[in-house]
């Protein structure tokens, strides 16, 4: 067979041509051809056995959707018309994961570093592809062509990870593989898999079958609900993930959370009462007791079980979220913080933590914990999961923890995108988390040194499941029903945020922009519905603008590929039949304007509703624009512009308001300039005032004395959010 030697030296095209990849990778370039097409006579070819698992994973998702046989065979290098799978150097890279995926008219070579990065170069190669490329049954296409692309790419952060909260819901074993399927897809590689809690203990222990027997289940009659993983189960889903360069961590919480194992074994605790597994969301005071030796013989015997089903380098150990009113009252804890010379029982909880880990250690195991763990006196090698206390990132980095950023505020995915009306139960104790936010932050806390930086391992997002308890009657499965309605609450609230956060974690920040990833959105979108994902449709990116003449200019773009947006100008609930946005629309002043989209398969947005935040601020003026979340300064100012054209329309003296509405910092103002056709300067205001809970000199005053017909007038501000960028508010303008 006739092997080719790839040239690199093509001509190529810049990145304004970039394909819509999901993260977006290192360094892409466009060259020149027409691309592989993929055919009958495609063959997947590998170097050897330790690449082989990636060139049949690629296989094995092409055969379906295409309808090619793509064979898999073993050979030296590239053959015409075929893809080729090696390990090698990968240009421009450091890390175990990186790859290079060379493709040309003639054939195409992926090569990773390790094993690892062919299997994120093979899901690079799938998105090269139509979205159909993900279907898991046959697509109604003919041609199957790769464009021709060099591709060198490596992720930024090595842990990249989903939490999926089975204990306060129980999800079959054949979805969590198919989660596995939609990580894979962002080339996220660790899942965070939150077996136990009060509301159920999910993991079979041979050497204690109660936990399962009981410590699984909670009701009564027909009201009885449950189920566990047994532990072929939890080997077939470990094995799936390696496939698929995905570890699989268990969080096994040790000292609270940990209810059922106290049900069906009620001397674990400092009580030795009888308790129910709860039916109810709520945090449980009972913890295990550690000061009876027995208590400690049972831990180590279930994380030996744990250790040998997961080969994960850590182990989640829980340590949020205790309350120490039982150890303060039981004298087994009390002795034991005497004996071991602790003065407190947070203290108690350090020397805990501190013994399951030297535990774990002799599996070779390292363990993480909440944030909480580091205040109670852990070693510098346990890893610390920072959710609440963000403080707790920059202390543990700098004194050499491992740290993994999984903060309420970007990456908790159990509350909704929005407030709009449609939206399922979510948690409500945070604010909702937008697409934009769980995509405008960065893993790193700003000022740590390189040494401290890289002790940031990435992060993780959180799917908690407590709303199944809070409102069971909506999000649980109906008897006789399957379980489909479960799985799609787990997709709505997964994606697309899990999208934002692989980018978050695999991008370089200095490449990352959101306009972009929104743009490359549109086609990701398509994957979804191939794949049978249930995602959160967008709504549609939509512009109002009040005229001066007070009627509303609307413009807008679709985010999906393929869709339309329709709107109403009555206040009725817009449909796919109602009218169509295809251009710039000038509404009366009286129209109550409402959108959706509607995706080319008929799956339709939730309501976008025009509210004009100005009205409730008409003593102020007319609406010039407004500010939102991430757009302001970080504690430092950045130059923001309003157009004031067609709202300054004559001479005279103009004062501008700057009116916060929401979000967890206050706006700063340093002052602003107002400049005529971009250039002429009209006048400036500089003096400190700010707009939050309490707003002082945050009105700006210009004099126009040159008043031009037709010119424009921007209005330049240098603003900030005081300690941080989530602010949002609009801008005002009124003659004096």
């Amino acid at each position: 067979m006739k092997h080719l030697l790839l040239c690199s030296l093509a001509l190529f095209t810049p990145l304004a041509a970039q394909l819509p990849l999901i993260p977006k990778p290192v360094s892409l370039r466009m060259e020149q051809g027409s691309g592989l097409r993929l055919t009958d006579e495609t063959t997947i070819t590998h170097s050897g056995e330790e690449t082989a698992p990636a060139a049949e994973l690629l296989a094995l998702s092409l055969r379906p959707p295409t309808r090619l046989k793509l064979p898999v065979k073993q050979e030296s290098g590239v053959s015409l018309g075929n893809i080729h799978l090696q390990l090698g150097d990968v240009p421009d890279t450091t890390g175990r994961e990186a790859y290079q995926l060379v493709t040309r008219d003639d054939g195409a070579v992926l090569t990773g570093r390790t094993l690892a990065g062919l299997i994120n170069g093979t899901q690079t190669l799938r998105q090269l592809l139509d979205p159909g490329a993900f279907r898991t049954s046959a697509h109604d296409l003919s041609d199957w062509t790769i464009p021709t692309v060099t591709i060198t790419d490596e992720p930024a952060y090595p842990w990249r990870g989903m939490m999926l909260d089975v204990s306060r819901y129980f999800f079959t074993k054949e979805y969590v593989l198919r989660y596995l399927d939609m990580m894979a897809m962002h080339k996220m590689n660790v899942l965070h898999w939150h077996l136990i809690d009060d509301a159920g203990w999910r993991i079979e222990i041979k050497k204690y079958p109660k936990l399962t027997e009981i410590g699984a289940w909670r009701g009564k009659g027909n009201q009885r609900y449950g189920g566990f993983y047994t532990q072929t189960d939890i080997r077939e889903i470990v094995a799936y993930a390696k496939e698929r360069n995905i570890e699989v961590i268990p969080e096994i919480e040790i000292p609270a959370h940990t209810l059922p194992a106290l049900v069906a074994y009620p001397e674990l605790g400092c009580t030795g009462k009888q308790f129910e597994v709860p039916t109810r969301h709520s945090i449980s005071p009972e913890l295990y007791c550690v000061g009876k030796e027995s208590t400690w013989t049972f831990l180590e015997d279930v994380m030996n079980e744990v250790c040998e089903l997961f080969p994960a380098k850590f182990v989640h150990i829980g340590g949020d979220e205790a309350r120490y009113q039982r150890w303060d009252a039981c004298d087994h804890c009390q002795d034991r913080r005497k004996k071991e010379g602790l003065k407190s029982s947070k203290q108690l909880q350090g020397w805990a933590t501190t013994r399951i880990e030297q535990v774990l250690k002799k599996h070779g195991k390292q363990i993480i914990g909440w944030d909480e763990i580091l205040d109670c006196g852990v070693s510098n090698q346990a890893g610390i999961m920072t959710w609440h206390k963000p403080s707790t990132a920059v202390d543990g980095a700098k004194r050499g923890n491992p740290v993994v950023m999984a903060l309420t505020g970007h990456a908790y995915f159990d509350v909704a995108e929005s407030k709009l009306p449609g939206e399922p139960p979510t948690a409500t104790w945070i604010p909702p988390i937008s697409l934009k936010k769980a995509y405008r932050w960065h893993p790193t806390p700003d000022g740590l040194d390189p040494k401290a930086a890289a002790n940031i391992l990435g992060a993780n997002g959180c799917v908690w499941t407590d709303q199944f308890l809070h409102r069971a009657d909506v999000l649980a499965d109906k008897p006789g029903q399957g379980t489909t309605a479960s799985e799609a609450y787990v997709d709505y609230l997964s994606l697309p945020r899990m999208a934002a956060l692989a980018e978050v974690t695999w991008t370089p920040r200095e490449s990352r922009d959101y306009e972009d990833f929104s743009k490359r959105m549109e086609a990701h979108y398509l994957r979804y519905q191939h794949a049978d994902y249930h995602f959160r449709m967008p709504t549609p990116r939509l512009e109002v603008k009040r005229q001066p003449d007070g009627s509303l200019l609307v413009t807008g773009e679709t985010p999906i590929a393929g869709g339309s947006i329709h709107y109403t100008l009555d206040g009725s609930e817009p449909t796919a039949e109602s009218p169509g946005l295809t251009q710039p629309l000038t509404a009366p002043e009286t129209a109550t304007f409402k959108a959706v989209t509607v995706a080319a398969n008929g799956d339709t947005s939730l309501t976008w509703t025009y509210i004009d935040a100005s009205n409730k601020f008409a003593h102020l003026g007319s609406k010039i624009g407004e500010w939102k979340s991430g757009e302001v300064g970080n504690k430092k100012p950045k130059e923001v512009v309003f157009d004031a054209t067609g709202f300054i329309n004559e001479n005279g003296t103009y004062l501008i308001t700057f009116q916060y509405t929401g979000g967890k910092h206050r706006l700063d103002i340093d002052g602003i300039e107002v400049v005529r056709n971009d250039v002429d300067p009209v006048g400036k205001d500089i003096h400190h005032g700010f707009t939050g809970g309490s707003r002082k000199d945050n009105v700006y005053t210009i004099k126009v004395d040159n008043y031009q017909t037709g010119a424009s007038f921007k209005v330049k501000a240098l603003i900030y959010g005081d300690t941080g960028d989530d602010s949002n508010g609009v801008v005002l303008i009124r003659k004096k």
